[in-house]
């Protein structure tokens, strides 16, 4: 009866849930929302530079920028378990994309002081949509939820290394207005996207049940086992300040007169492992990824830890760049896993936590950057590194061995328990 049950639910959520070609048009305007993202991240920050010459002014873009993710994510564990998501994540779009398009029409000397505001609001946009979809995404995709995860964590790397690319191309060839203006279209064509599919995102109970429970996110995350988790991405984002910052400075050592040439290589290779996880390991791990998905993001994170360790403490370019891919592959799983490990919260209860998570990591992140910026010295970036990550990689493994035992206790208890509750007959 049970198993009746379950396959009547899957069915049900198959038959709500987006088609394939909705799914397909909406990964591929996120994508395309990606690029434009990535080239935010790359162009504001030189943009200032060349305006200013100033490295303070230049590093408040990467503050605006957090804090406005931070921003993001306390309204949306404030408000996500009770607004329209797909309303939200339009309006998202329509925010970055008006803010940037102002950006590339106003005069040069505007231009200055509007770009702060701007990535405020870029910032801020980012992680409402971003939470706000992950949130929706077992509604939108049902049983293929582990598969577009895995589609999103993937496309998000190519959107990434596309969008990094460009910039480099772009800025020289059309200039700063124009990329802006390239950003702002591929926010509106994310808009227009969400707004012609209408797709369904919340199950029709999830504001009931939101209603009906006001309290905050952390009691939630503690009594579904997932607290921990989310702590432990706060600290991996912490740590990889570290990398952000060190690799320029590696960058110099080994290349002295093209340091952005080992960077560009790292970043590549690290993608490599991205998609490699996303598109081919995820998939052959399923069972154990939807069976255990805390576990497994903890020796993920383990794995990510590892090989951004390894780029600044091997010696030569293959290992340096091997250990770069196994980054990007620990970097994947880690976070499908742990997307799908709050997922399995109920639908009126996920907009808040994934809203607490966004305020974890990006705090966490700026915290890095911080304090990384102020103490880092060029001759000690590898022992930097190893400090910071060895936090999370040190918690990560802690975090896997009790989970480990977890699940045999839990094994012995059914195994115990099971036999006897199934005998009918007379005990030998």
């Amino acid at each position: 009866m049970g198993a009746v049950m379950a396959g009547t639910e899957v069915a049900r959520q198959a038959a709500a849930s987006a088609s394939r070609r909705q799914l397909a048009v909406l990964l591929t305007a996120k994508t395309i929302s990606d690029i434009g993202y990535a080239l935010d991240f790359i162009c504001l920050s030189v943009f200032v530079w060349e305006h200013s010459r100033s490295t303070l002014e230049t590093g408040l873009v990467s503050v605006a920028l957090y804090s406005g993710a931070i921003v993001g994510g306390r309204l949306g564990h404030r408000y996500g378990d009770r607004w329209d998501r797909r309303r939200m994540m339009i309006g998202a779009d329509l925010a970055r994309a008006g803010m940037l398009a102002l950006l590339a029409v106003l005069p040069t000397g505007v231009q200055n002081w509007w770009l702060y505001p701007a990535v405020v609001v870029i910032g801020t946009g980012r992680s409402v949509f971003e939470a706000t979809l992950s949130a929706a995404t077992p509604v939108l995709a049902g049983p293929r939820t582990p598969s577009v995860n895995s589609a999103l964590a993937g496309l998000k790397g190519v959107a990434f290394m596309v969008g990094m690319g460009l910039a480099a191309v772009l800025v020289p060839v059309a200039g700063y207005r124009w990329v802006f203006g390239l950003d702002a279209a591929s926010y509106t064509l994310s808009a227009v996207v969400l707004l012609a599919l209408r797709l369904r995102m919340r199950e029709p109970d999830g504001r009931a049940a939101a209603a009906r429970d006001r309290s905050g996110a952390w009691p939630l995350l503690v009594a579904a086992g997932v607290a921990g988790l989310v702590v432990l991405r706060g600290l991996d984002a912490f740590g990889s300040a570290s990398q952000h910052v060190g690799l320029p400075l590696l960058g110099t050592e080994l290349r002295p007169t093209e340091p952005a040439v080992v960077s560009g290589a790292v970043w590549g290779s690290w993608a490599a492992g991205l998609l490699l996880a996303s598109f081919v390991l995820r998939p052959l791990a399923k069972r154990l990824v939807e069976r255990a998905p805390a576990p497994v993001y903890c020796v993920a994170t383990m794995v990510m830890s590892l090989g951004f360790i390894g780029v600044f403490w091997l010696d030569g370019w293959w290992p340096r760049l091997l250990a770069a891919a196994g980054a990007g592959l620990g970097d994947a799983l880690s976070e499908i896993t742990y997307k799908q490990s709050l997922q399995q919260l109920p639908d009126g209860r996920r907009g808040r936590a994934f809203g607490l998570s966004q305020i974890t990591v990006n705090a966490g992140f700026m915290s890095g950057l911080l304090v990384t910026s102020l103490v880092l010295q060029p001759d000690w970036v590898a022992q930097w590194v190893l400090l910071l990550h060895g936090v999370p990689l040190l918690v990560a493994g802690w975090m896997a061995v009790g989970a480990a035992r977890t699940a045999r206790t839990a094994a012995r208890a059914v195994g115990t328990v099971g036999p006897a509750a199934g005998t009918v007959g007379p005990a030998s």
